[in-house]
């Protein structure tokens, strides 16, 4: 998979973090208006990443995984991800997810943030400063 990132969505909340990269600059502005159907027939290329918190100390945190491609989706257990300043590289099972991005100082900070919270634990990330 690869595509040119137009949109980033970082989403921290109390019970957990999300991280989206979008083909589509309006992809996910009314997520409430775009329903399954919509959203499995699009066509537009999207990574999204997904780390929800237990809710106590004897259950573990859940990692998810989702692109416009059903058989890059799924519980997220074993991976790599790269990020450059211009240039997302992510390795998933047997998968390279290759996004190319154009962000400013901003944009790229809160990324980077974002994938820092959302990987900790498990994965690889690597910022090459």
């Amino acid at each position: 998979m690869k595509f040119e990132c137009r949109k980033i969505s970082v989403i921290d909340e109390e019970f957990g973090c999300t991280v989206t990269l979008s083909e589509n600059e309006d992809k996910w502005s009314s997520v409430l208006d775009i329903n399954a159907v919509s959203v499995m027939a699009s066509v537009e290329q999207y990574l999204l990443l997904q780390r929800t918190f237990s809710e106590d100390e004897f259950e573990s945190d859940y990692y998810y995984i989702e692109t416009n491609d059903p058989e890059i989706s799924g519980e997220l257990t074993v991976f790599s991800i790269y990020l450059y300043r211009k240039y997302l590289s992510m390795t998933y099972e047997n998968e390279l997810i290759e996004i190319s991005l154009n962000v400013n100082d901003r944009e790229f900070e809160s990324l980077k943030q974002g994938l820092k919270k959302l990987t900790g634990g498990i994965g690889h990330l690597i910022i090459p400063e």
